[in-house]
């Protein structure tokens, strides 16, 4: 028998009945670790010889070792100590249990940089560089507040009643409306509404991709779509962005090699470098997917917020059976109206659609209501040319700040648009390590490492200007730098220290 205890010395006249005491040798020894968790016990036939006890007696205790929680039984397979003990009698109430229930699901860094994001720009003090999002001084909360109040006024219940899955019709009229202007879309019924560009991207990957499939993406890329792709437990490849957007030709070595399903792509404004596909690598890339028939999936999230260059049109304008196109209005007129759209055609688009439905019915009924009256108002593009010399100002302002603060020590290009600036350290440092000092020093950034799908010895740093004014960009990049020097005078002092 696998277990570890003696019963011999069992008291047969003891004022304790016999299965009692058995009861509590086991919990005991479960409690104390002497049993582990998964061991399996002894029949109640073997319990019965082992402890001089008839067979009932041995499956009385058994049966109150499962009813206090201690073991599970399985027909055919016999009993096992449970992974989860229940905590002793008169403890204090505690969520330790729940780490042991819950499938192994460690925080990746990643995850923990991304829950940062949201959690430290409301710490005191605190600088986020971190953080890409619109600044609530630009959002258009009068014109909303009185669409609001038109759309109850209106629709009255209708502004709160369910929808179907692909969204409120009049709103993806308003979508595809711009659309033919741009290339994107052609009619309502290609369009999907969802809870922001984040869903799209999580849908999208659960309809294409199944475990092991080859994904391809741009390295850097946005945080989540690497989420997105781990979730779906997709084989991910990355391919290098240089001055002229995804490397077209290091794709084509890719595809040599293997059979890919989808390529993840940001042609304009890409998060986090803000540069652009060039016209030749986008037609080539067009002609691949149709050659080797594959999806390109397209994330024109920062598109909008264009400070040089010319508007490039979609790759969907050229390949609409082949491109799935991702849009938001999260960063031109607000994350929390949790607005954005999928356009896509042919069975793609219906399974999309059956897994919105699957997922979480359809996006908020009044948001959509108030989103189409936006736009129907020309409200969009209102609010895009006021709001583009504001970043743009403070595009300038950091990239100012680093050659103040941190000349000769980064490599940065001026982003033709977006949010985020993306820059290299010559001479490497432990990222991690930088990015706890900085954070000691009250500033956060966006390590590059969590951007990238594979390992790299180069040093990057996503730094994020939208929500902050000039005067705190150059003193979150003033901070930056101190703790930069910091790092690398510990490193030289580790460096120094004798090796005994």
């Amino acid at each position: 028998m696998s277990y570890k205890l003696d019963l011999s010395d069992v008291e047969r006249d003891g004022s304790e009945p016999i299965t009692q005491q058995l009861v509590n040798r086991f919990v005991a020894a479960i409690d104390d670790g002497q049993l582990e968790p998964g061991e399996k016990l002894p029949t109640t036939r073997a319990l019965a010889a082992d402890a001089g006890v008839n067979h009932l007696t041995a499956a009385r205790v058994y049966r109150r070792l499962a009813e206090l929680g201690y073991v599970t039984a399985s027909v055919g397979r016999g009993t096992f100590v449970r992974s989860v003990t229940p905590a002793p009698p008169g403890s204090d109430e505690s969520d330790d249990w729940q780490t042991y229930v819950l499938p192994d699901a460690e925080l990746s860094y990643a995850e923990e940089v991304q829950g940062d994001a949201f959690r430290l720009p409301d710490e005191p003090g605190m600088i986020s560089l971190s953080t890409g999002w619109p600044s609530p001084k630009l959002y258009p909360t009068e014109e909303m507040a009185q669409i609001a109040a038109d759309v109850f006024a209106e629709e009255g219940g209708a502004a709160l009643s369910y929808l179907v899955a692909e969204g409120f019709y009049p709103l993806r009229e308003e979508l595809a409306k711009i659309g033919r202007e741009r290339g994107f879309a052609s009619e309502p019924n290609e369009i999907i509404v969802t809870s922001g560009a984040r869903q799209a991207i999580d849908l999208i990957m659960r309809t294409l991709l199944e475990p092991g499939d080859i994904a391809v993406v741009e390295s850097p890329t946005f945080v989540g779509t690497l989420s997105s792709l781990r979730a779906a437990r997709a084989r991910v490849i990355g391919v290098p962005v240089d001055a002229d957007g995804l490397d077209v030709a290091a794709l084509e070595r890719v595809l040599a090699r293997h059979e890919v399903k989808m390529c993840f792509l940001q042609p304009n404004c890409q998060n986090p470098t803000g540069r652009d596909l060039s016209n030749a690598r986008r037609d080539r890339l067009a002609q691949l997917a149709l050659e080797r028939n594959f999806f390109l999936v397209e994330d024109h999230v920062y598109a909008g917020m264009r400070f040089e260059g010319e508007d490039q049109r979609p790759l969907r304008d050229e390949v609409p059976g082949h491109s799935i196109y991702i849009n938001s209005l999260s960063k031109t007129v607000g994350g929390g109206l949790r607005i954005g759209w999928i356009a896509a055609r042919g069975p793609v688009r219906d399974h999309l659609a059956a897994l919105k439905l699957d997922t979480d019915f359809h996006t908020a009924t009044l948001t959509q209501h108030m989103a189409a009256r936006f736009l129907a108002s020309g409200g969009y593009r209102r609010q895009v040319t006021a709001t583009v010399p504001f970043y743009r100002e403070r595009r300038d302002a950091l990239i100012a700040a680093l050659e103040r603060h941190m000349a000769g020590e980064y490599r940065a290009d001026v982003p033709r648009g977006g949010h985020h600036v993306w820059v290299t350290l010559p001479r490497p440092i432990d990222e991690r390590a930088l990015y706890r000092e900085a954070v000691r020093h009250g500033v956060t950034f966006t390590p590059g490492m969590v951007l990238r799908p594979e390992r790299t010895s180069s040093t990057q740093l996503r730094l994020s200007f939208s929500l902050l004014d000039p005067e705190e960009l150059d003193e979150g990049v003033r901070r930056l730098a101190r703790a930069m020097r910091e790092v690398r005078r510990r490193d030289r002092g580790a460096a120094t220290v004798p090796v005994s």
